[in-house]
């Protein structure tokens, strides 16, 4: 016991070691970025959550579980992180999902807007759209899922029912938890983990479905930045005109979450080999490399699930189930009919009977013989008395002549 405990105990250290090492790793990364208030709640995420999701409701749930952090803003600076209420409107062949922030009693945010649409050939679209104020303009996010969503198949199935988050202020749900903002960082190296990177996100500036404003605009609100003019996102920063200009004008830019699983490594190659200057696009190739060993992983096991299915079809189970049972039980039935002693009485038999019918046949003999005689005599008896009626008729005759 005493030794579990200790390899336990050393695992456990070397883990809190490498941890602390990536985030001293990670701060030095991004030492020379500027935050904006913007990169406390990352699309890429949502739109993560979105494709984990079966329902509006379970979206929403997911949206707000302490357990996936997906969002840290915290615009009331109560110090938690505010609560995410979804609402959704259809119309004109579209979806429009509003995401506001409750900010307090009758006091909310937007802060984005998904559309869920179908294009000219009946495909389906999906556009993350960050609000101006938070994000600037026209800053959009367009993924494209390894499969469809299956909250998407639930949308289009009821397509006119209305849904208005029930939860507001001082009322949340059970799952929902109260929980300090993360340290800009540590929120950054959760993303990294968090964002699912078989998906592709795209970035664009065109609108699908310019029209989303009217069909949401009973439901918007925009309560914190009509409080807080100085806090929009043109005056934080007046020579961008979104986020995504803001983050490609950075000194240095924020790791892509599809790039962080490789940063430190790239920082101990910069390190190791510091006279040698490597290009910013061979961090961009790691995560390629990290998706194309995902297939040989694949190969490596197919050839372990091919090996007992073979085991599994060899045939001496047949041959012991099967066969032995029929060796034993057919010779001993046929043996007993060809030799059984029965067979002899049966051919014994009609000798016998042949002898009893040959004496039933002499006496049958015999007394037809008798009989034969005993039809003589009377035959004689028959005439001579003929014979003597005859003479006395003939006398008579005569005597009356």
């Amino acid at each position: 016991m005493k030794r579990i405990y200790i390899g336990l105990s050393v695992v456990l250290m070397t883990m809190l070691f490498t941890q602390q090492t990536k985030a001293q790793n990670y701060d030095n990364d991004d030492a020379n970025y500027r935050y904006d208030i913007s990169d406390y709640l990352d699309l890429e995420a949502v739109a993560s959550v979105f494709a984990q999701s079966r329902t509006i409701d379970d979206f929403e749930n997911r949206l707000n579980d302490y357990r996936n952090q997906v969002s840290n803003l915290d615009l009331n600076n109560d110090g938690y992180v505010d609560y995410l209420r979804l609402l959704k409107q259809y119309d004109r062949n579209a979806h429009v999902i509003l995401i506001q922030a409750v900010l307090g009693n009758n006091y909310y945010q937007d802060v984005a807007t998904i559309v869920i649409g179908r294009d000219v050939y009946n495909r389906d679209y999906i556009q993350i759209i960050g609000d101006p104020y938070l994000y600037g303009d026209d800053y959009i996010l367009e993924p494209v899922f390894q499969k469809r969503p299956r909250i998407v198949r639930s949308l289009w199935n009821r397509p006119h029912v209305v849904y208005v988050s029930r939860f507001y202020w001082d009322y949340y749900p059970s799952y929902y938890r109260l929980r300090p903002i993360l340290p800009i960082h540590h929120y950054f190296h959760h993303l990294s983990v968090f964002v699912d990177v078989h998906h592709r996100y795209h970035y664009t500036t065109r609108l699908r479905f310019p029209v989303y404003v009217d069909i949401i605009k009973h439901h918007r609100r925009n309560d914190y930045w009509r409080d807080h003019n100085d806090r929009r996102f043109e005056q934080r920063n007046r020579a961008y005109k979104n986020k995504g200009q803001f983050q490609y004008n950075q000194e240095r830019n924020k790791p892509d979450v599809r790039e962080r699983k490789s940063t430190y490594f790239e920082n101990d190659r910069r390190q190791s080999n510091s006279g040698v200057t490597v290009p910013k696009r061979d961090t961009r190739g790691t995560p390629s490399d990290i998706r194309s060993a995902t297939p040989q992983r694949d190969v490596r096991v197919t050839p372990e699930r091919s090996a007992p299915q073979r085991e599994i079809r060899v045939t001496p189970k047949r041959e012991q189930q099967v066969t032995p049972p029929r060796r034993e039980i057919s010779p001993s039935p046929s043996r007993e009919v060809r030799i059984s002693p029965p067979v002899k009485d049966v051919k014994e038999t009609p000798r016998v009977e042949s002898r009893q019918s040959s004496s039933r046949e002499v006496k049958v003999n015999v007394s037809s013989k008798q009989s034969k005689e005993n039809t003589r005599k009377e035959s004689k008896r028959s005439s001579l008395k003929n014979s003597k009626s005859s003479r006395e008729t003939s006398t008579n005759n005569t005597g009356r002549r």
